[in-house]
Formats: C-alpha cells, sequence, structure tokens
C-alpha cells in the first residue's frame, strides 16, 4: 500500500509540476509578445497582461502543492530542541495531522469563495469569462495537500524530509 501512495503521490507531483510550469511557460511567452509587438507595431497584444496574472496565478498557487510535496515549508526549528528526540516520530505525525487539518479547513474555505463567485456569475471584464474556473487551483491546492499530509501521518517512509535553510 506504501508503494502505491509514494507511487501516486509521485505521479500528481509530475501532473502538478508540468502544470505550473506550463503556466509559467505562459506568462513569459504571453507577456514578451506583447513587448514585441509594442515595439513593432507601437500597440501590445489586447489582455495579453491580463492572461499572464492569471497564468501566474495558476502557476504560482500550484506551488504550495508542489513545496508540500518537496518538504521545502518553513518551520520552527527551535521547537526541535525541546522535544525528546525519541517523541520526534510521533511529533511529526500529530504535526502531519495537524497541517492536514488546517489545508482541510483552508480549502472549505476557498470552496465557499469559489462557489460565491460561481453564484454571483462574476466574470473577468477584458475577456468576459467567469473567473471561477481559475479560482478552482485554491480548493485544489488545499485539498491536494491535505491529502497529502495525511499519506505523511499514515505512512511515515513516503514524507519527505524537510530542506534546511543555510544561513
Amino acid at each position: 500500500m506504501e508503494n502505491r501512495v509514494r507511487h501516486g503521490l509521485s505521479w500528481l507531483f509530475r501532473i502538478e509540476v508540468f502544470v505550473a510550469c506550463t503556466s509559467l511557460m505562459l506568462v513569459v511567452i504571453a507577456l514578451l509578445a506583447d513587448v514585441v509587438a509594442r515595439e513593432i507595431g507601437g500597440n501590445g497584444i489586447f489582455g495579453a497582461q491580463r492572461f499572464a496574472v492569471f497564468a501566474n496565478s495558476v502557476g504560482g498557487l500550484l506551488g504550495f502543492a508542489i513545496v508540500v510535496h518537496t518538504g521545502g515549508h518553513l518551520r520552527v526549528g527551535v521547537v526541535d530542541k525541546l522535544i525528546p528526540e525519541k517523541w520526534e516520530p510521533l511529533v511529526i505525525r500529530f504535526c502531519d495531522f495537524l497541517s492536514a487539518s488546517l489545508c482541510i479547513l483552508l480549502g472549505y474555505l476557498a470552496l465557499v469563495f469559489v462557489r460565491s463567485t460561481y453564484d454571483l456569475g462574476d466574470t473577468e471584464p477584458v475577456f468576459d469569462i467567469k473567473i471561477w474556473p481559475i479560482q478552482i487551483v485554491l480548493p485544489y491546492l488545499f485539498g491536494v495537500s491535505a491529502l497529502r499530509y495525511l499519506c505523511y501521518a499514515a505512512f511515515p517512509a513516503v514524507r519527505p524530509e524537510d530542506k534546511e535553510i543555510e544561513q
């Protein structure tokens, strides 16, 4: 079971990295094309900057889920010295459950937010498109992060090592 969880999380990670990188490449392409169009033709490309903002939002927000997968989140290291070493595995599992709970709460609030945007029919004025499909990345990232933390708590060997920050 542990190998299946590890494999599933790995594939999910690859898809998220692909989507995030594609989104960020689209930002560069849109802004570069807009600048080139301004320099050559005197006018930019209609909506290029707004498109770049949306693509950047998707790519940037997916970064949260990617960082959870790679163990790169910041944490309070001073507490490490206060906890007996023999308790560390238990404390790490507790923290994973706590992180999952927080992500579930934030995912629920994100769903409420997206649902209200959907119900109100909010649109983006430049493109006249609904904005809730772009916002759906919020509940996704919290939901998938909660899933990851629950997997880490259930299968500690799947959990990535925390990355140390060099000073």
